[in-house]
């Protein structure tokens, strides 16, 4: 169990019960002091302390004491205390059923020669109007047990709502932000020929592609080039070893014409043959409704020499090659190219603006400092994690805190969504242990707490309190 205080992710309130230092004094004498309101589960624990000492009562009168829980259009009377004077007390030994109260918590003789305190605690079953309710006190003036609403004294104000403890992880910093955009090229040579021709069938739009993809990472200011990687890759008709320096001849032909296009050093490029396109045909093979598939790709699968295996299949699958060269072999004469990149570091100023059209320049750390500059549970706190979790899909850590942000608005069922690709930390425990309060599934939230109390998680304690 816990009292109920707030919280926030960067200031952290110390747990006061409710009223716990205010004395109340009613009408009859009576002195009401450490007031507590719990939520306990499925249950509402209300505690006081009654000091009957100063209280004066007729010697064939009663004072009813009775405690009202209530809200607007909703209320709960909780268990009367009767406090009666010693002849009532004795008719009532005798008549049981004279009491003023109904169900009454405890039934006291008034003794003014004695100390005397009433330790009250009852509980009640939960209910959602109960979460901003006033606890009042209600006492008959006439010692008749007539009590009423109209002469209550307020004791305290509840707030019952459960504000999530969450353990965000702040990401570990990139020493350096290395990028890479990848793309293929279906580069069109004339028959045995090394040399580009931009013109050359479908080469302008092929060439077109690979010049916006290095483009997009020049034209940004905080964009470095650290490589371009070439991999050239040849259709398997003809002899293999011509098909080789086909593949690097090609390969370094790309190369060429971007050093030309943009001035580039040689020694940017890293360049690779990957000579005749196997796996591409395989993967063809396999997917196509060739009649005679299984008998291809067992040739391709086979320890010959990359000639063998072409000539069997031309060979002993002629109505599958002439399709295979016509659907299939365009397609293997390909360039793999990958633009690897750096992107500058930005302090948490520059990355506030830069969050807001160029998200995928900041790394997660740099996003998370940008999120500590807002108030937690608000849009702009919202917003960065949405972010974060968007261009990193499968990070743990992008995904856990994702989760946090949805759960400080009560988002249990999206968060859990975050939450199954968070990891295992200790952090995500308490995640998910909050998760399951929200959802009133208790059992399964005090095993993830404990665990991540266990582990260390302070978070995870102050969210246990709210359920012991």
């Amino acid at each position: 169990m816990k009292t109920i205080c707030l919280y926030s992710l960067l200031a952290l309130l110390p747990l006061v019960p409710v009223a716990a230092d205010e004395v109340k004094r009613l009408p009859g004498g009576a002195e009401v002091s450490g007031v507590d309101i719990r939520k306990q589960r499925d249950s509402v624990v209300i505690r006081m302390n009654l000091n009957l000492n100063g209280m004066e009562v007729g010697r064939n009168r009663s004072i009813v004491v009775t405690p009202l829980f209530y809200a607007e259009g909703e209320e709960e009377w909780l268990p009367a205390i009767e406090v009666m004077g010693r002849t009532r007390y004795l008719y009532y030994q005798r008549n049981e059923e004279s009491l003023y109260a109904d169900s009454p918590y405890t039934i006291i003789k008034k003794d003014k020669n004695a100390t005397q305190q009433v330790g009250y605690q009852v509980s009640v079953p939960y209910r959602k109007w109960m979460d901003r309710a006033s606890l009042v006190v209600a006492e008959d003036t006439c010692q008749c047990g007539e009590v009423s609403k109209g002469n209550s004294i307020l004791l305290a104000q509840a707030d019952l709502v459960f504000t999530p403890r969450l353990a965000y992880i702040s990401p570990q910093a990139e020493t350096r932000k290395a990028r890479a955009l990848s793309g293929e090229a279906y580069l069109d040579f004339p028959v045995n020929k090394t040399v580009i021709y931009p013109e050359y069938r479908r080469n302008t739009a092929e060439l077109a592609k690979i010049r916006a993809t290095i483009d997009t990472i020049r034209t940004d200011k905080d964009f470095s080039i650290t490589r371009i990687s070439l991999k050239g890759y040849a259709s398997p008709e003809g002899r293999y070893a011509a098909n080789v320096r086909l593949s690097e001849g090609r390969t370094d032909a790309l190369k060429d014409y971007l050093m030309g296009e943009y001035g580039f050093e040689a020694s940017l490029f890293r360049t690779n043959a990957g000579a005749e396109n196997w796996e591409g045909l395989r993967k063809y093979v396999a997917q196509s409704g060739l009649a005679d598939k299984e008998a291809i790709l067992a040739i391709i699968d086979s320890e010959e020499e990359p000639d063998a295996k072409e000539q069997r299949i031309r060979r002993e699958h002629a109505a599958s090659y002439h399709i295979l060269l016509q659907d299939c072999y365009p397609a293997l004469r390909r360039t793999d190219y990958t633009v690897d990149y750096v992107i500058r570091g930005f302090n948490v100023e520059e990355a506030k603006e830069v969050i807001k059209t160029r998200p995928q320049n900041l790394s997660l750390q740099e996003m998370f400092a940008v999120a500590q500059t807002y108030q937690p549970g608000s849009e702009e706190f919202n917003h960065v994690f949405d972010v974060a979790v968007r261009l990193y899909p499968a990070d743990p850590i992008a995904n856990l805190n994702a989760a946090n942000a949805l759960l400080e608005r009560k988002e249990a069922a999206q968060a859990l969504k975050f939450l199954d690709k968070a990891g295992d930390t200790p952090q995500a425990d308490n995640a998910r242990g909050v998760a399951m309060i929200l959802l009133e599934r208790y059992d399964e939230a005090e095993r993830y707490l404990r665990r991540a109390a266990q582990a260390g998680v302070s978070e995870a304690s102050e969210n246990l309190k709210y359920i012991r």
